[in-house]
């Protein structure tokens, strides 16, 4: 949209009378969270008798047409890339299994989990993978808008959520515009508002991986973290996967598995659950076809050291897992910033062609390791700060570190280095890699900053007039079978997985003031938004 018609888009007034009409559409169609709750209160024992609508933007986000095609474009080329990445052992234990696993303890125990199944032998060679790779606009003062382009944030390989509730978001927009309650633009139109399929399409991919199993009477499950409060982002996808492919879906919170899993006997190695209570007509146990974790990306999912016992024993069974701690691995930070360096991604990436359109996505990125090229970014991350984003091997939100917080951070971890050195050696002796090798530094992207926006927040009677930065997400599925001998990779040039599905499947709009360095919606940092397709 060129900047003029920028200015016009949303209205400047007209917004009570669309905030009420839109407030009412999100309650009746699901767009909801549960309101935040202290867990000691009683009447968080029942926790569906209220809910209050998701944080939205009030009118769709003007977004480049030729550049939310192109991250359309992109999806099936990330999926294939990351699937390869998953089944690369060789890789994983270089990236991973270097620096990573030993300063990032998080790290080290799905590494850890990962080489104890490795070792014992893969029990199920296919893995699920519903992935989202997230996007911002490049636009440097000095290029004009036609030269903008897009560039990659982050790639997610677990629990990649808000496809439902994007979905939703979508829809009102388009309802909104077909009520005539938006005033005109030349460039609004129902046209310009894309359909979103994420919430069928990943409900799709978990149908596929279902019947990849085998089972028709085993049912999926779906971890999530205690007391969720997203669970109307979840639920859909139960009720989709039912209504479309007649495929149950039991939702099980991450303690409850402590008591409730065990594995059928050796060496079939069913994954098995015994609900509290008997569900209906349902068998008891029941066997699980897929474990779809919506949990357990962040230390704090781990709630005791059973956490990770149960997180061992389901890549222990013969349930397909979405993703599996191998595909998690693959997620890492550290592995986005490894396949940035030509080398590594020709590794991966053989169509010349191919390995260009990726690049071309990429931002700059770089290691903090004893390297030349990690010597010289540790030097940049000092002399040049406000240049730059210092990224932790986390999801989720909350956790980066900005400008010029970041040499505060770095002298930080080199006082934490120096007093864990001296409980094992001499105080000025640096044994083993340091911490701050958990770390990637990233070039900070220049979004368009002309952009407003009317944020809703969640439960809130009121939006928020406000200059915003949106993010671009498009969702990916990928099913895959990982060689246990290797045999099959080889026949297929090496390091490939054999993947039977690959697609394109949907998008998510994050919208959040420009003055808000983060991004997450369940952090509060954003609201869930939809694009209106223009051109520069």
């Amino acid at each position: 949209m060129a900047a003029d018609a920028a200015q016009e888009w949303p209205p400047k007034q007209g917004d009570e009378a669309v905030l009420e009409l839109a407030s009412d559409w999100a309650l009746s169609h699901g767009l909801v969270l549960r309101p935040p709750t202290s867990s000691t209160d009683a009447a968080y024992t029942r926790p569906g008798q209220s809910v209050i609508h998701a944080p939205y933007a009030l009118y769709p986000s003007a977004f480049p047409r030729k550049l939310f095609q192109q991250a359309i474009d992109l999806q099936a080329a990330y999926n294939r890339l990351y699937a390869d990445v998953t089944v690369d052992d060789a890789f994983l234990d270089q990236v991973i299994g270097g620096a990573v696993s030993k300063v990032d303890e998080f790290q080290g125990r799905l590494y850890d989990i990962w080489k104890q199944v490795k070792k014992e032998g893969i029990r199920q060679p296919l893995a699920l993978g519903l992935f989202r790779s997230d996007y911002l606009v490049h636009a440097p003062a000095d290029l004009p808008s036609s030269e903008h382009t897009i560039k990659q944030v982050e790639f997610n390989t677990i629990s990649a959520s808000f496809a439902s509730l994007s979905t939703r978001v979508g829809e009102l927009h388009r309802y909104l515009e077909a009520s005539g309650i938006y005033p005109a633009h030349p460039q609004l139109s129902h046209a310009a508002l894309p359909e979103n399929g994420a919430l069928a399409g990943l409900a799709s991919g978990l149908a596929a991986a279902h019947k990849a199993y085998g089972n028709d009477k085993a049912v999926v499950m779906m971890v999530t973290q205690d007391n969720e409060r997203n669970a109307f982002d979840q639920w859909p996808l139960a009720h989709e996967l039912l209504r479309t492919h007649g495929v149950r879906l039991v939702r099980v919170p991450f303690s409850e598995l402590r008591t409730t899993l065990t594995l059928s006997p050796a060496p079939v190695h069913n994954l098995l659950y015994q609900p509290p209570t008997l569900i209906g007509s349902l068998p008891s146990p029941l066997e699980i076809s897929v474990v779809y974790w919506r949990t357990a990306y962040a230390p704090t999912d781990y709630y005791t050291p059973r956490e990770w016992d149960t997180r061992l024993l389901v890549e222990q069974s013969r349930a397909i897992k979405c993703p599996s701690v191998g595909m998690q691995l693959a997620g890492a930070k550290k592995v986005q910033q490894v396949l940035a360096d030509p080398k590594w991604l020709e590794r991966f990436v053989a169509d010349e062609r191919e390995r260009a359109q990726l690049r071309e996505s990429f931002t700059d990125l770089y290691p903090l390791d004893d390297s030349e090229e990690g010597r010289i970014a540790l030097e940049r991350a000092y002399k040049e700060c406000d240049k730059f984003v210092l990224k932790p091997q986390r999801e989720g939100g909350g956790n980066n570190v900005y400008r010029g917080d970041i040499p505060t951070f770095l002298d930080r971890l080199d006082e934490e280095d120096k007093a864990k050195a001296a409980t094992t050696a001499s105080a000025d002796q640096q044994t083993g890699p340091r911490g701050r090798e958990g770390y990637i530094l990233m070039s900070l992207i220049e979004s368009p900053r002309d952009m407003e926006q009317v944020l809703v927040k969640a439960g809130e009677a009121r939006g928020t007039r406000a200059r915003v930065i949106s993010e671009l997400g498009i969702y990916g599925v990928v099913l895959l079978r990982e060689d246990v001998d290797g045999t099959a990779a080889a026949a297929r040039g090496g390091n490939r997985a054999e993947l039977l599905v690959n697609e394109t499947v949907g998008h998510l709009l994050r919208t959040k003031p420009v003055e808000s360095d983060e991004g997450g919606v369940a952090t509060g940092y954003s609201v869930i938004d939809s694009p209106l397709l223009v051109s520069p």
